[in-house]
């Protein structure tokens, strides 16, 4: 199959998202060519009919132009959204189903929403991991912490972050643009063991980060954050990408509750979950004196990350979807 892939137009993140997903495409045998949204639609009608491709991938898609999808939508062969933010912005992807026709998101509860607005082909895909990348390694001390949380200040995280500052005396490493002003005033506290860095890291930075930490600490977004174009209130059932990245460093993360958490690992032996801040503070204390314990479950994390969710087995899934 021969593959127009149309990338986000994001940065940060996706630029490997978008490598991986190129490189998983390729390494199973079908030729991938990538198209930046900013060459624009003069660009894309030149790309489509030197390539004819079998199918066109659109991801993320919250930056297509609508004469962009319109011209998706009366090619030849197939056409295909990863909807990769569902469902946070699902004020603006509903919009974007009718001009495809294979609807691909991260999230269930998003996937019950497009089927219930009657699109016909809608599917289940979570983004994976590159466990060659995503993988254990021994790090410096400056990456070592008791407890470390990789992500942007959401309202949940800095609660709880707070929360672990009053509680507990662990050694704390914040990563993520944004949290400069919450640091700041935490530091005024004396006896304070959390550091920072104030910036997006890029994912062979996070790796170290993720290696260097007795406990990942990894807190879902809420679906009704103020960032978020989300009214209907659709409420997120599905893990996050962050999951499957700490699991194949086999780092032990504890994550909070997701209906669809015991699909993709099994709770108790494979991933840790908890619902509530006095349950984190249980398991925080009682895995941080557990050494051989946290160990076995993290090891077992990444042996099913590699058996299951890297970008390679999402894309053989995707693959098999397509099939008439």
């Amino acid at each position: 199959m021969n593959i127009l892939f149309i990338t986000s137009g994001f940065r940060a993140v996706y630029y490997f998202f978008e490598q991986s997903i190129v490189e998983a495409f390729q390494t199973a045998g079908h030729p991938c060519e990538s198209f930046s949204l900013r060459s624009g639609l003069d660009a894309l009608k030149l790309k489509q009919q030197s390539l004819q491709p079998d199918l066109i991938l659109v991801l993320a898609g919250l930056k297509i132009t609508t004469p962009m999808l319109e011209f998706i939508q009366q090619t030849q062969g197939k056409s295909a959204i990863w909807l990769t933010e569902d469902p946070y912005y699902m004020d603006w992807t509903v919009s974007l189903a009718p001009y495809f026709d294979y609807i691909f998101t991260i999230d269930q509860a998003a996937l019950e929403q497009y089927r219930q607005l009657g699109h016909p082909h809608v599917y289940h895909l979570p983004l994976g991991t590159d466990p060659g990348l995503f993988r254990p390694s021994e790090v410096s001390e400056e990456y070592r912490s008791d407890i470390c949380l990789v992500g942007v200040p959401y309202s949940n995280r800095i609660e709880l972050i707070e929360f672990l500052l009053r509680r507990t005396d662990y050694r704390i490493q914040i990563v993520g643009r944004g949290w400069g002003r919450y640091y700041n005033e935490w530091m005024k506290q004396p006896g304070q063991t959390v550091a920072l860095v104030n910036a997006w890291v890029n994912p062979e930075t996070a790796v170290n980060y993720y290696n260097g930490a007795k406990i990942v600490l990894n807190i879902h977004r809420l679906s009704d954050e103020k960032y978020n174009r989300n009214r209907a209130g659709i409420i997120a059932k599905s893990i996050n990408n962050r999951t499957f990245d700490a699991a194949g460093c086999e780092a032990f993360q504890l994550t909070d509750y997701k209906a669809e958490l015991n699909q993709h690992f099994e709770e108790g032996s494979e991933m840790i979950s908890y619902q509530n801040k006095e349950e984190l503070l249980e398991k925080i204390h009682y895995y941080m004196v557990h050494d051989d314990e946290r160990r076995q479950i993290a090891v077992a994390a990444r042996q099913r990350v590699v058996t299951a969710h890297t970008f390679g087995h999402r894309i053989d899934h995707l693959l098999r979807q397509l099939q008439p």
